[in-house]
């Protein structure tokens, strides 16, 4: 029976900066940093361990297009490792990583097969002197690919299996710049067996038969990209397919709500805060954590008072950066409940027109955007991590709060 095993991953973003989080202290930002490195290592490990035919990587290798020596330098080392194994690698590089960035060449392995950018072309992949599968792939000549390059990928005959590579974005997905867009009935169409996807950070299987799969991103890297990260251990055969997701992110963005019922008071609240951090913890994966508070009734104005809240702060994470896993309590929020403030302040006529305004608000990103390339605000600010709508929300939050404390609420 013919088969054929692979990894496929894509969205590595080596050189990654980790804006925003430049505030954190040393010895865990620098951790934070090599993540993607670290769980790239692991990806490679697993192949190995695997006995994979072949590595396929999706675009963006690198965070920029003007890679760092380092950055490459690490990528060849994991490739020769490969090549010691006799394992082949299939890459494409996508917006982040095209191809008119400014960086050092260097000679890859000969196990290294790198797509080019002017129409998608083919790459055999050979087995014992006979030729198992045809890779295809396109790399981006410049960060704006607007047109559709799915549709000028063409099955060459002559292999068992056919594997197409494409950095793009699904027709519908808001979540990314829509470069290389497609819908999924046009892969479909295609007479591939696999499509192995990259450019969309959340993890998604498109469709089964064939797979059209996003294998997102290696390492989540701000809050808004949440839970496991990893690679897909990929199994085609004459009688079907297996797909395996594999953790290989040595830090998960994770959030979770608190309730304070059955609480008394300040103590009870940060013991179950200290509990919620272990049970982070006992899970053995560093952990970037952002933790709503519901107060129910058990709370009043204690916790309306943003001082109290950075001082809980910064008591929670007090000494992480000694621990062996880290849970970092990166936001640490109380959920307001507006409709009950609202219609204590039912009279505030100005707070109904602002209520108006924060409703009308839905261009957001033009205004935070010259904070994001500030020369100094950006070391603190991310503008991939901007939440819109929850900026909104802790706006409204923070306008009531002041109309409360002023009327004596």
């Amino acid at each position: 029976m013919r088969k054929v095993r692979f990894i496929h991953t894509a969205d590595l973003h080596l050189d990654t900066p980790f804006k925003g989080l430049g505030y954190l202290p040393e010895a865990l930002f620098n951790r934070i940093k090599q993540s993607t490195f670290d769980s790239f290592e692991r990806i490679i490990t697993v192949a190995i361990r695997q006995k994979v035919d072949f590595v396929v990587i999706s675009g963006d290798l690198y965070d920029g297009a003007n890679r760092s020596l380092r950055a490459q330098l690490f990528l060849k080392k994991q490739f020769v490792r490969l090549e010691q194994a006799d394992i082949q690698v299939f890459a494409i590089h996508g917006n982040h990583d095209h191809l008119q960035g400014k960086f050092v060449q260097l000679t890859w392995p000969e196990n290294v097969h790198f797509f080019g950018s002017e129409e998608p072309d083919m790459h055999p992949y050979r087995k014992n002197n006979d030729v198992v599968a045809h890779l295809y792939g396109y790399s981006y000549p410049q960060r704006a690919v607007t047109e559709n390059i799915a549709t000028r990928y063409e099955v060459i005959e002559g292999a068992p299996f056919h594997i197409a590579l494409l950095h793009g974005t699904v027709g519908g997905n808001t979540d990314h710049d829509p470069y290389a867009p497609f819908t999924l009935q046009e892969l479909i169409d295609k007479p591939f067996d696999y499509w192995a996807l990259g450019h969309i950070h959340i993890r998604s299987e498109l469709n089964q038969e064939p797979p059209i799969v996003y294998s997102g991103n290696i390492q989540g890297l701000n809050r808004k990209e949440e839970g496991s990260k990893g690679c897909y251990l990929v199994e085609l055969s004459e009688v079907g397919n297996d797909l395996q997701f594999i953790q290989t992110a040595p830090i998960e963005w994770q959030s979770t709500t608190l309730s304070t019922e059955g609480m008394e008071g300040m103590d009870d609240l940060l013991n179950g805060l200290q509990k919620l951090k272990e049970a982070f913890r006992s899970k053995q994966t560093d952990t970037i954590l952002s933790v709503s508070i519901d107060p129910g009734n058990s709370f009043g104005s204690e916790l309306q008072d943003p001082s109290v809240i950075e001082d809980m702060l910064d008591h929670l994470q007090e000494g992480e950066e000694d621990e062996a896993s880290f849970v970092w309590i990166n936001r640490l929020v109380v959920e307001h409940r507006n409709e009950d403030l609202l219609r204590d302040l039912k009279d505030s006529h100005f707070l109904k027109e602002m209520m108006e305004v924060f409703n009308d608000l839905d261009q957001l990103d033009e205004v935070l955007e010259p904070l994001a390339k500030h020369r100094k605000a950006k070391r603190f600010v991310s503008k991939d991590a901007f939440d819109p709508e929850e900026i909104k929300r802790e706006a409204q939050n923070l306008l009531i709060e002041t109309m409360t404390k002023e009327s004596g609420r």
